[in-house]
């Protein structure tokens, strides 16, 4: 018959046919239940925190005592209500808005540009500055604060955004050109010179062939520096006396008094306060993970 025209497979040959039925992604086996039980774990153990804090955003103080793991009885906006009206959680998050989003886009930018320089353009000093900027990133912001502090008190930048904005751009941009730089070095060089025999400047490379092919690198170190921006209570809390400009983390201070604390007031302020940080990691996520990895490897 035709069928058994077939020729005998030689002991010890290599199957080059795919196996029909392996999933390609995936754990399999044995070890597929573990892995997924240790992944919902730490999914609960990273998620039950946000939630425990939406769900007692809703309560009332007595009820957050009675019943702090419960589901509230009486579900209430007058925390929300509080937060803004009393709290004045609304002009710190305008303040938290200003501050943020001038250091993410600055401290991108001039990265991003600091990185194009080193890895890009040819002098004998790409090397040495590479490292001193690699060396900041061994400075602690702490170590800073009093000479700082005696810098602006000199510039008259105390309580002024500027006393905010500055610091953060500085301690950002070490390991956002550190990122970038992995990245620029795996740009082929033969798109910047068809660009510059088509008439185009140092400039224009940057912008029209760098910057477009590293989107993914420019979203990490955007959203890098504005979770540490966001979150920063140090520098706020030192360089701004004005309670007009404090910003979020700051502001949450002001739900504590002498003999009180307005702990649900509180709770709905850090809501509040956490919420763009979960809903920009939760967008970009994909972009974050592929940017930190796309110099990893050359060629």
């Amino acid at each position: 018959m035709a069928g058994d025209d077939a020729p005998p497979r030689i002991q010890g040959e290599v199957n080059d046919e795919p196996d029909q039925g392996v999933e390609g992604r995936g754990p399999r086996g044995a070890w597929a239940p573990p892995i997924y039980l240790l992944l919902i774990f730490f999914a609960v153990v990273f998620l039950y925190p946000i939630l425990w804090l939406v769900i007692n955003s809703f309560k009332t103080q007595e009820e957050l005592f009675a019943s702090p793991w419960g589901l509230p009885m009486h579900a209430t906006l007058d925390n929300y209500y509080r937060a803004f009206v009393e709290g004045n959680i609304g002009r710190y998050f305008v303040n938290s808005v200003i501050v943020t989003g001038a250091v993410v886009v600055a401290a991108t930018l001039l990265s991003a540009m600091a990185a194009f320089g080193i890895t890009r353009l040819k002098w004998r000093l790409a090397k040495p500055v590479f490292a001193v900027f690699l060396l900041g990133m061994t400075i602690p912001m702490h170590a800073a604060v009093v000479p700082l502090f005696a810098i602006f008190n000199q510039l008259q930048l105390i309580n002024t955004y500027w006393s905010v904005i500055i610091p953060h751009i500085v301690f950002a941009m070490p390991i956002a050109i550190l990122i970038l730089v992995g990245f620029f070095q795996a740009i082929p060089a033969s798109l910047e010179e068809a660009a510059v025999m088509d008439g185009c400047s140092v400039p224009m490379v940057f912008f029209r062939i760098i910057v477009p092919m590293s989107v993914p690198s420019l979203v990490t170190v955007a959203v890098i520096t504005f979770i540490t921006a966001w979150n920063d209570l140090l520098f706020p809390q030192i360089f701004l006396a004005d309670p007009e400009m404090m910003t979020l983390p700051v502001g949450l201070t002001s739900f504590q008094s002498r003999y009180s604390t307005d702990y649900v007031g509180m709770i709905a302020a850090v809501v509040i306060t956490i919420l763009p940080t979960v809903v920009i990691y939760s967008l970009l996520h994909r972009k974050i993970i592929s940017g930190m990895t796309a110099g990893a490897v050359k060629g």
